[in-house]
């Protein structure tokens, strides 16, 4: 699959080192902060052993807390401070042995992903049988959306894609995978400052409604078909004829 937009991969990368400067930011640590307690929710009940994390950033890690025993992060470029068990390889490219993961987390990966489709396409064939995808994304229908359609200087997030969780969920149908979870999160407006934050903390109550204008999706899936099974070959089992033995002692 092309690169999409004409754009090269090393402007992807820089779309991603600038998200993860943003979520440094006041605005960027409060999402954060909120996306890894809703992670912690819906992981702590998935069991397994191994686990792959596409993260913004190796430094930003979103699935320590899970008890799924061996954890890799896939990152694009090499950094001389990455952790143990981390991959270098492009999502749209994934160096990920087929059917060996029993969890793999998509944290804004196909926000800023050279081929969206791609990526996922190459994560869900590294997910194992009755696996999980956990995707996070920017949800478009949001008041973050609108600041996105309405932003003149597209800096980090709102130069990313914000790619609508519906057309997600039809890419998993396609994939194999039937969704288990589905929901929005963090209705506060994106407001840079940390003081005008807190005055919209009531509008957490929103998170307990379910209202699909979050600012930012979540979405639990589970692989429904089963992994390939080399097949022994069927040999022609030969018939034997038994022949007369020549001067056979009586008794």
């Amino acid at each position: 699959m092309q690169l999409m937009r004409d754009k090269t991969t090393k402007d992807y990368l820089q779309l991603q080192y600038a998200y993860e400067q943003w979520f440094q930011t006041a605005l960027g640590r409060k999402l954060l902060a909120d996306q890894r307690s809703k992670i912690d929710d819906v992981t702590r009940r998935i069991f397994g052993y191994q686990q792959l994390e596409l993260p913004v950033s190796h430094r930003l890690p979103m699935g320590n807390a899970t008890s799924l025993g061996h954890k890799m992060m896939v990152v694009p470029q090499y950094q001389p401070d990455m952790p143990e068990n981390t991959l270098i390889s492009l999502s749209h490219e994934l160096a990920v042995r087929h059917d060996s993961i029993d969890l793999a987390i998509l944290h804004h990966a196909l926000d800023f992903a050279a081929s969206p489709h791609q990526a996922l396409r190459e994560a869900s064939q590294a997910v194992k049988s009755s696996g999980y995808l956990l995707i996070v994304g920017f949800n478009p229908i949001s008041l973050w959306g609108v600041r996105k359609l309405l932003s003149r200087k597209k800096a980090a997030p709102w130069n990313g894609r914000f790619i609508s969780g519906q057309r997600i969920e039809d890419w998993l149908s396609v994939l194999d995978f039937e969704v288990s979870n589905s929901s929005c999160h963090f209705y506060r407006p994106p407001f840079e400052s940390y003081s005008v934050l807190e005055r919209f903390s009531f509008m957490d109550k929103l998170d307990k409604r379910d209202t699909p204008m979050g600012a930012y999706y979540m979405i639990l899936a589970k692989k429904q078909v089963g992994c390939s099974i080399s097949v022994k070959p069927s040999w022609k089992k030969a018939k034997v004829i038994g022949m007369p033995v020549a001067n056979r002692i009586k008794h």
